[in-house]
């Protein structure tokens, strides 16, 4: 089961503010997931993503007083497959891009909080669930990054503010099961 995720916008390095960095790329993936949700077969997980579900593979996470939806979760046996194109403003090869530590910013913004000091204080907490890729990046079982020069910058909305730490990100995501189960068997194709 394949679908992408794109994002345009910043990838800090060490932000100042971490949690709300990390919080503004989730919320970048958050409609889009939310879009897939509205889609065969995925929309088959709605209806374990409810608050205080006693039994279920996926388990609404309440943190910081917003509940968090994870769409590949342990319970549903499925682990992930990474390939992430960035595309940035400057020239590959300079000193200034740090793939490893932009990565490590990207697997915890496609992953649930784990406590309220990784949610930024800026998170919309009315506007209903936080649909996350992972339930944690340990489910990513394989990752792929290519880095290239992004010639048209112009694709940003912010055309003013492009900077070094600014990206277009393109990740495919590779769903795959590592057991059968009654919840997974719509995601078996």
């Amino acid at each position: 089961m394949k679908f992408k995720l794109l994002y345009f916008g910043d990838i800090f390095v060490n932000p100042k503010k971490r949690a709300q960095h990390i919080s503004d790329i989730r919320m970048q993936f958050h409609p889009q997931l939310q879009q897939l949700l509205e889609h065969q077969p995925w929309n088959n997980l709605k209806k374990y993503m409810i608050p205080d579900a006693t039994k279920g593979p996926i388990t609404t996470r309440h943190i910081g007083g917003i509940d968090w939806n994870p769409i590949i979760t342990p319970n549903l046996k499925m682990i992930a497959e990474l390939d992430i194109l960035l595309m940035h403003p400057e020239i590959v090869g300079v000193a200034h891009s740090d793939i490893d530590n932009r990565v490590k910013t990207i697997m915890d913004g496609l992953r649930c909080p784990q406590n309220e000091h990784e949610i930024g204080e800026n998170t919309p907490r009315e506007s209903g669930p936080i649909y996350t890729l992972l339930d944690d990046d340990h489910l990513v079982t394989k990752l792929t990054v290519n880095t290239s020069h992004l010639l048209a910058t112009d694709l940003f909305p912010d055309k003013k503010n492009i900077s070094p730490d600014s990206i277009f990100m393109l990740i495919d995501v590779n769903v795959r099961l590592t057991e059968g189960n009654l919840e997974n068997l719509p995601f078996m194709v």
